[in-house]
């Protein structure tokens, strides 16, 4: 198992972790649980740079909980009450 694998093992935990090395010096990550697959394409760039591995490894936990249906609906991230926007005079 190569260390890329190793690490994405351990943050999901939960998931079948697979990597095959694309000829770009990215990867393709798979992540397998109960049927479901998902698939990502991570880039040489991606994998060597913290900030955008940071960016690549929360956008695939959004995606997971997005197939999951663990986002909150919509109706329940917008406010309740709905304000009349403020208004300003010149004198």
């Amino acid at each position: 198992m190569s260390l890329i694998q190793e690490k994405f093992s351990s943050l999901f935990s939960n998931f079948d972790v697979t990597t095959q090395d694309r000829p770009d010096g990215g990867i393709l990550l798979t992540l397998r649980c109960e049927g479901r697959e998902f698939k990502r394409s991570i880039s040489y760039q991606q994998l060597h740079n913290g900030d955008q591995l940071s960016w690549v490894i929360s956008a695939i936990r959004r995606d997971l909980a997005e197939q999951a249906s663990e986002l909150p609906q919509i109706s329940l991230l917008q406010s309740q009450q709905r304000f009349a926007l403020p208004t300003y005079h010149s004198l």
